[in-house]
């Protein structure tokens, strides 16, 4: 039971690791999926990254990560997801919750996800940073206060990109850091593997974003 809740815990949204990480170590590398984690000053919990390779086109992927509602279909267990404002854009804010078993309440947070790109390069920089008092907690479940994530995505050829996502939080409540750290990567290679599978239905083959480059 500890292990699924922790599990449930691990991987809430659709993004820079925090000052004072140490060597990355490699957990886990299967369907192309590579899951590494290391331990962050200040933090129980371990910071943890995914890195995979993706057959879409950087608008696509840039696509995807802004379809807020469809995160439910591939975050590791997210109750649901919305859109909450529209800052440009590039920028929004939204509201995740993540389902958690019974006796653990469900976690919610309130993120701020900025686009960029480095037109050199192709490569796009995806932020989200934690906006917890942008609305009241709600009863019976767990605000998050602390965490960050960042989505590197590279171009790599015609329709084909590298995803690397790195996150770092803590999971609030009750719950000891150690605990999480014994499920840590299930979240993680979940998420990107139903991912991939969501991108190769190709329901984001034709979208054109005006403020990304394609690089091929």
């Amino acid at each position: 039971m500890f292990k699924t809740i922790t599990s449930f815990l691990i991987l809430m949204t659709c993004l820079a690791v925090t000052p004072g990480g140490k060597t990355w170590e490699l957990q886990s590398n299967k369907n192309g999926i590579a899951v590494y984690t290391r331990s962050v000053d200040g933090y129980s919990v371990s910071a943890v990254k995914s890195v995979c390779v993706m057959n879409s086109s950087l608008s696509g992927l840039v696509a995807l990560v802004f379809d807020v509602p469809s995160y439910k279909k591939w975050i590791y267990h997210c109750d649901h997801a919305k859109i909450l404002k529209w800052i440009s854009p590039t920028e929004l804010l939204y509201y995740q919750e993540t389902s958690v078993p019974w006796p653990a309440d469900n976690r919610d947070f309130i993120g701020r996800l900025k686009i960029s790109q480095d037109k050199m390069t192709g490569v796009i920089t995806v932020t989200v940073e934690n906006e917890p008092n942008f609305l009241p907690e709600v009863s019976g479940r767990v605000r998050l206060k602390r965490f960050n994530e960042t989505i590197i995505i590279a171009p790599e050829g015609k329709n084909k990109v590298e995803l690397s996502y790195e996150m770092q939080m803590d999971v609030g409540g009750n719950i000891p850091g150690w605990m999480v750290n014994l499920a840590i990567t299930s979240g993680p290679y979940e998420s990107l593997f139903a991912m991939k599978n969501l991108v190769n239905t190709g329901a984001y083959n034709n979208t054109r974003l005006g403020f990304i480059k394609e690089m091929y």
